[in-house]
C-alpha cells in the first residue's frame, strides 16, 4: 500500500496515483511500441501514437492541475518501497503540489505541439519512426523527473533526459557537425551530473534519506546545516548548471542547434535546459538556509545572464540566437532563485516555455522555406510568411518584456526581486534587458524586412533531411506547422496574466514547506523603468538594421574588440577543446590514464589469471581419469572428516 505524506497545512490534492502512474507510463508504451516494431508500423502511425500519447498525458495533466488548484496547492506524496538494506529505504513515488502540476502542464502542452508542428517539418525524412520514438522517450524522462518524490528516483530520470537529449541532438548522425554536438551535450552535462551524483551520495551518508520532503524537513528542524548543507546545495547546484546550460557549462547547448528545429524548441526552450531550474526550485528551502550557496546561485545566474546576452548580439544563425537567447533567460531564472524569487523564477520558467517554444518552432518555419537560417540569405520575409511573421513578432515582443505580453509580468518580478536584494544584480539584469529587444529585433529586422536574398540552395547529400524539396521561392508553412503556431502565440500573450493576484504564485509556493521568507509586491517604477529599457533596445534595431541611420558595419568596427570577443564566445570554446581536451586530457591525462591502466589494471588482471593458471596446473595431476585413484582419495577425505569431527568433539 502506498503510504501518504501530508507536509503543508494547504489542503491536499487527491488525485489518484493511477493517474499519476498513467502520466509515467503512458510514453513508456508509446516508445516500446514505435521503437519494437518501427519496421512494421506505417511511418505516420508512429508520429501519431507518439502524439496521442502526449495528448493522453497532457489531458491528464490538466486533470492534476485542476485537482490540486481545487486543494489550493499543498503536497501530496505516494511512496511505495522498493529495497531495504539495514536501516536505509530506497523508494518509488510520485509527488504532487503546485510545481508539479505546473511542469507537468508546461511539458506536456508544449511536447503536444511540437510533435503535431513535426509532422510537417520532419515529413519524408528517414528517420521519421525513430524522430517519434527519440520523443517518447524523452517526454518520459522529462515526466519522471517532475513527479519523483526522491532524489534517487529523481537522479536516474535525470539520467535519462541527457541520453535521451543525446539522441535526439544527434539524430541526423550521419552529419559530423550533429555526432559531435551530441557528445558535446552529453560530456559537457555529465560534469554537471558529476556534482548532483556526489550531492546524492552525501545526503545519502548524513542523513539517511533521499526522500525530498524529508531533506526539507531536515532543513527546516536545523539538523542538516552547516558545511554539509552548503556541500549539498553547490552539488545540486552543479547538476542544474549542466543541464540548464549555466555558466561555465553553458558551452553546449548552441551546437546543440544541429539537432531538427523542433528538438531544439522541445529539449532547448522549454523543457531540458529549464529541468536544472526546476532541480534547484525544488530544493529552494535548501538554499534559503544557506547564504554561500544561495550567492553562488545569483552571482552564476547574473554572468550567465550577460554572456548570453552579448554572444546572441553577433550572431548571424537565427537559431543560435535564440540559443544564446535561451541561455541568458535561464540566467534570468537562476538569478531571482538566488535572490529569493522561487516564485518569480518558476513563473518565468513557465512563460518562457511557450514564447521560446514559439520563436524556435519559428525559425524553423523560416527554414522550411528557405532552406538556411544564416539571416544574411534572408529578408522580406513578411510578405511571403505572414502567420510566421506575426508569431514570431509576438514572441520576440513578450520575450524583449513589452506589456501586456506574458514576458513582461515574469521578467519585471525578477527585476523586483533583484532589485530589492542586490542593486549589482538588478544593474546586470536590466543591461541584459536592453540588450535581449536589441538582438531579437536585429534578428527580425533582418529576417523579416528588406528584399529577399536568395536563400540557400542544398547539396544534393543533405536534401535528405530537407522534406519538401527546395522553394524556388519562400513560402508560408503548411496548416500542421503553423497551427501550433497561432496556439502558441496564445500562451505568450496570456500567460503573464495569471501573475495577478499573486494566484500563480500563491498556487506554486504551497509546493515549499513553509511560506517565502519575504513577497516582493508589483512595482509600477520597476514595470516603467523595464518597458523603457525594452522599447530603447527595439529603437535601437530599426535605427541601425531598419533604417540604417548608423551603420552596422561601422559600429563593428569601432567595437571591433569587443566585437571579435563575442563572436569567439569569450574563448570558452577555444579553452574548453584547445586546452582542456587536446592539452590535458589528450596529452597529459591520457598518458597517466594509459600508465594506470598498463601498470594497475592489467596487472591485476594478468596477475589473476596467472594465479588461477598456475593453481589448475598443480589440481589437474590428480585428474587422471583413474576410478580407482578418485575411490581413495574420496576414502581418505571421510576418514580425515570423521577424525578431524572426533578431535573438535571429543566423547
Amino acid at each position: 500500500m502506498p503510504v501518504y505524506f501530508l507536509v503543508t497545512e494547504a489542503g491536499v490534492p487527491s488525485i489518484s496515483e493511477g493517474i499519476l502512474w498513467a502520466i509515467l507510463g503512458i510514453p513508456v508504451f508509446a516508445f516500446l511500441i514505435i521503437f519494437g516494431l518501427r519496421q512494421r508500423i506505417p511511418e505516420l502511425t508512429s508520429g501519431y501514437i507518439s502524439i496521442g500519447a502526449i495528448a493522453a498525458t497532457l489531458v491528464l495533466s490538466i486533470v492534476v492541475l485542476f485537482n490540486v488548484i481545487g486543494a489550493d496547492g499543498g503536497i501530496a506524496i505516494h511512496t511505495h518501497n522498493w529495497l531495504s538494506i539495514g536501516d536505509f529505504d530506497f523508494n518509488l513515488g510520485v509527488r504532487v503540489d503546485g510545481l508539479t502540476a505546473i511542469m507537468l502542464i508546461v511539458v506536456t502542452s508544449v511536447a503536444t505541439l511540437v510533435q503535431i508542428y513535426s509532422q510537417g517539418y520532419m515529413h519524408g525524412d528517414p528517420g521519421y519512426r525513430r524522430y517519434y520514438a527519440y520523443m517518447s522517450l524523452f517526454a518520459t524522462s522529462m515526466l519522471g523527473l517532475v513527479l519523483a518524490d526522491n532524489l534517487l528516483m529523481l537522479f536516474v530520470f535525470w539520467e535519462l533526459v541527457g541520453l535521451s537529449s543525446y539522441l535526439l541532438i544527434g539524430f541526423w548522425f550521419h552529419k559530423p557537425s550533429a555526432a559531435a554536438a551530441a557528445k558535446k551535450a552529453f560530456i559537457v552535462t555529465r560534469i554537471g551530473d558529476l556534482g548532483l551524483l556526489a550531492a546524492l551520495l552525501l545526503i545519502g551518508t548524513r542523513a539517511s534519506t533521499f526522500q525530498i520532503d524529508a531533506i526539507h524537513e531536515l532543513v527546516l528542524a536545523g539538523t542538516l546545516a552547516g558545511t554539509t548543507l552548503t556541500l549539498f546545495g553547490l552539488g545540486i547546484f552543479a547538476g542544474a548548471v549542466g543541464k540548464s546550460a549555466q555558466f561555465p557549462l553553458h558551452v553546449w547547448l548552441p551546437d546543440a542547434m544541429e539537432g531538427p528545429t523542433p528538438v531544439s524548441a522541445l529539449i532547448h526552450a522549454a523543457t531540458m535546459v529549464a529541468a536544472g531550474v526546476y532541480l534547484v526550485a525544488r530544493f529552494f528551502p535548501i538554499f534559503e538556509a544557506s547564504p554561500d550557496a544561495r550567492e553562488v546561485v545569483a552571482w552564476v545566474g547574473a554572468i550567465t545572464v550577460a554572456i548570453g546576452a552579448l554572444i546572441a548580439l553577433v550572431q548571424t544563425d537565427l537559431k543560435r540566437v535564440l540559443a544564446y537567447s535561451t541561455i541568458s533567460q535561464l540566467g534570468y531564472m537562476m538569478l531571482a532563485l538566488g535572490v529569493f524569487g522561487y516564485g518569480a523564477a518558476v513563473f518565468h520558467l513557465f512563460t518562457h516555455a511557450f514564447f521560446k517554444a514559439l520563436l524556435f518552432l519559428g525559425s524553423g518555419s523560416v527554414n522550411h522555406a528557405t532552406n538556411t537560417f544564416d539571416m544574411g540569405k534572408m529578408g522580406g520575409l513578411r510578405h511571403t510568411m505572414p502567420i510566421t511573421f506575426i508569431t514570431f513578432l509576438i514572441g520576440s515582443l513578450s520575450l524583449a518584456g513589452i506589456f501586456p505580453l506574458a514576458g513582461f509580468f515574469s521578467k519585471d518580478e525578477i527585476l523586483a526581486e533583484a532589485w530589492i536584494e542586490n542593486r549589482t544584480l538588478y544593474g546586470i539584469a536590466a543591461i541584459a534587458a536592453f540588450l535581449t529587444a536589441l538582438y531579437m529585433f536585429r534578428a527580425i529586422f533582418l529576417t523579416f524586412f528588406g528584399e529577399y536574398k536568395g536563400g540557400e540552395v542544398v547539396p544534393e547529400e543533405d536534401k535528405n533531411i530537407h522534406f519538401d524539396g527546395i522553394p524556388s521561392v519562400p513560402h508560408e508553412s503548411s496548416r500542421v506547422m503553423t497551427i501550433p503556431l497561432l496556439i502558441l502565440t496564445i500562451g505568450a500573450i496570456g500567460a503573464g496574466w495569471l501573475a495577478f493576484g499573486r494566484t500563480f504564485h500563491e498556487f506554486v509556493e504551497a509546493a515549499l514547506p513553509e511560506p517565502p521568507h519575504h513577497v516582493v509586491p508589483f512595482s509600477y517604477g520597476i514595470a516603467i523603468s523595464s518597458s523603457v529599457i525594452a522599447l530603447s533596445g527595439i529603437a535601437t534595431a530599426w535605427v541601425i538594421y531598419q533604417k540604417k541611420l548608423i551603420p552596422a558595419s561601422e559600429i563593428y568596427k569601432t567595437a571591433f574588440p569587443f566585437a571579435r570577443l563575442f563572436e569567439h564566445k569569450f574563448g570558452f570554446d577555444w579553452l574548453y577543446e584547445k586546452i582542456f581536451v587536446t592539452r590535458v586530457f589528450q596529452q597529459s591525462w591520457n598518458r597517466l590514464i594509459e600508465q594506470f591502466d598498463t601498470r594497475v589494471v592489467d596487472a591485476v588482471v594478468n596477475a589473476s589469471g596467472t594465479i588461477v593458471l598456475v593453481f589448475a596446473q598443480g589440481v589437474r595431476v590428480v585428474q587422471n581419469g583413474q576410478v580407482q585413484l578418485y575411490g581413495v582419495v574420496l576414502g581418505v577425505g571421510l576418514i580425515a572428516i570423521v577424525i578431524i569431527v572426533f578431535i573438535a568433539n571429543p566423547l
